[in-house]
């Protein structure tokens, strides 16, 4: 951190106290404006000009994220690349309300989270997106403390950072752009297709008299 020097992780209680010297409070979007209201969102953040990561693995170790999201968000057929945009430090009380990210860069499809070691409670991810939810507790893994985690959503899911209860994390944001595209990709919706087919599934069903086909499935699915 320029001007304060190496952090240490897991990120102490003492070294995050030291790190909020160097932040500014997080703003957010809505519409046009950028606006900071710290009763819609409360976190430090610290822009990437303000910092390096100096870990000579780090690279081919986000590369390797970035390929599992790729694959898990179904963009196999695209190239991701990724773009540092923020690092995000919660201390107790911290949250931000739901909320959908505005497109920052051009061909923006998705943001990473990267949770960096430390030790803390509560502050969940929840993610939203056609009548689906998602929570995502990155302090509820076993041995959270020395791990890293991250989590990857398409960039029009509404989403919402629950209230930290305890302790400090430290987040790494990344925005994620698809190389090149013809048409802008969103996250996949199911309801009109499901709404489509339940009542003629339910017709079917009452028809005693209708063939029954039964499809053997290669995998288990849920």
């Amino acid at each position: 951190i320029e001007g304060l020097g190496p952090v240490g992780l897991p990120l102490t209680q003492k070294q995050a106290k030291e790190l909020i010297k160097f932040c500014k409070k997080a703003p957010y979007g809505k519409g046009e404006k950028t606006l900071v209201d710290r009763n819609v969102r409360r976190v430090w953040r610290m822009e990437p000009d303000r910092f390096s990561l100096t870990n000579p693995e780090w690279e081919q170790f986000l590369a390797t994220m970035v390929d599992k999201v790729q694959d898990g968000l179904g963009l196999e057929n695209q190239t991701l690349k990724s773009h540092l945009y923020d690092l995000l430090l919660y201390e107790p009380g911290s949250f931000f309300l739901p909320h959908r990210d505005g497109e920052k860069l051009d061909r923006m499809v998705a943001t990473l989270i990267v949770a960096l070691p430390s030790t803390y409670e509560g502050g969940e991810l929840v993610v939203r997106h056609d009548g689906q939810e998602r929570t995502i507790d990155f302090g509820g893994v076993e041995g959270s403390r020395f791990h890293l985690h991250f989590a990857a959503f398409y960039a029009d899911c509404e989403h919402e950072v629950r209230p930290l209860r305890k302790g400090y994390r430290l987040c790494l944001v990344y925005n994620l752009t698809l190389a090149k595209s013809k048409k802008p990709v969103a996250a996949p919706r199911a309801s009109e297709h499901i709404a489509r087919i339940r009542p003629l599934l339910r017709e079917w069903a009452k028809d005693d008299s209708a063939r029954k086909l039964v499809v053997t499935l290669a995998h288990q699915y849920t």
